[in-house]
């Protein structure tokens, strides 16, 4: 059994070889974001998993959704028959003829062909020093110039955060299609960040089908974020500590006034991110990719062959071989038992 991601890139060899977190840079890009990190952080940790910019002949292809061209997704087409394939979404149109699909928030799932994981949050991320205190003295955005709302890039924002002491820091660059590597973006460092903020233009491309990365990243991090009503935002809101809601420019402001007011609002912000933030871990995000290749495939393959896992698989089902590997690998990372 085989778990193949797939990349429609000349540099596949070198790709093999990287660190999520040290190499942070290469994932800027969608499709390296999702299907190279997933790879490095499965292979990392043990689980047998192949990247290739060529097609396997049997087993489960992972790829992303801007890519699907490069597949043969129809069922007739020459060499189908043995994959089962498993598109990521990510933020474009659906990638008709996959099998299964992975998407980045719960509105786009159905539980039945349509699974949400979350999106890893930022590879390689520095939280904010603790010896900041409550201070507000920087607020950053980070992210891309068009998911941006205009005014968050007007003299008049910062002009409205010089005047109260702030600092408004602009970690983004524009959003190239064929793929974005700047080597001046910063986004893993929050540790001189004391809040963040994320509000969308109103006609952001396809919204609601955005992930709550900013969110959960500010969690990480230890700092409160500022966000525009967003549906991946609100469907992982709790409580009113998990982020302040800001539409615009109005509600933005009376969120850093309120911020600025209430010390004891930052730290409990602050402290109910720390407890939301272990769902949202880069462990916590592994752990969902293994239930869905180890549980949920194997489970819908079933469903749907008659009992047996058989398209690409012989008779073997696909959770046995995954399994049989997660017991190899525990074992040999326990300690030796004791002699004495």
């Amino acid at each position: 059994m085989e778990v193949t991601f797939f990349l429609d890139d000349g540099e596949v060899g070198a790709l093999r070889g990287l660190d999520a977190d040290r190499d942070w840079r290469e994932l800027q890009r969608g499709e390296r974001a999702w299907v190279l990190q997933t790879y490095l952080r499965l292979a990392h940790a043990g689980y047998p998993v192949q990247l290739a910019s060529r097609l396997p002949e049997t087993g489960v292809v992972v790829f992303h959704a801007k890519q699907r061209r490069a597949l043969p997704l129809r069922r007739r087409s020459r060499g189908r028959s043995g994959l089962v394939f498993v598109a990521v979404r990510g933020d474009v149109k659906q990638a008709a003829g996959a099998d299964f699909e992975v998407v980045q928030n719960r509105r786009s799932a159905d539980g039945l062909g349509r699974f949400f994981i979350p999106h890893w949050p930022q590879p390689g991320l520095l939280p904010r020093d603790a010896a900041r205190g409550t201070r507000l003295a920087r607020i950053a955005y980070k992210g891309f110039d068009r998911n941006l709302h205009p005014y968050f890039r007007s003299a008049g924002w910062r002009r409205f955060l010089a005047s109260r002491g702030i600092e408004w820091v602009v970690d983004s660059v524009p959003f190239v299609e064929d793929g974005t590597r700047s080597e001046a973006l910063e986004w893993p460092d929050f540790r001189a960040v004391d809040a963040v903020l994320a509000v969308r233009p109103a006609a952001c491309p396809r919204r609601d089908s955005k992930p709550a990365t900013k969110l959960y990243n500010a969690w990480l991090a230890g700092v409160p974020a500022l966000l525009s009503p967003d549906v991946a935002f609100r469907e992982l809101r709790r409580s009113p500590l998990d982020y302040l809601e800001a539409a615009g420019p109005a509600a933005a402001e009376s969120a850093v006034h309120r911020l600025l007011a209430e010390p004891d609002l930052y730290r409990r912000m602050v402290a109910n991110g720390r407890a939301r933030a272990a769902e949202f871990s880069a462990a916590a995000v592994l752990a969902r990719w293994l239930e869905l290749l180890e549980e949920t495939l194997p489970a819908r393959l079933a469903s749907r062959s008659g009992g047996v896992c058989g398209t690409g698989y012989g008779s073997l089902p696909i959770a046995s071989s995954w399994r049989t590997w997660r017991t190899r690998l525990t074992a040999a990372r326990m300690p030796p038992a004791s002699t004495t």
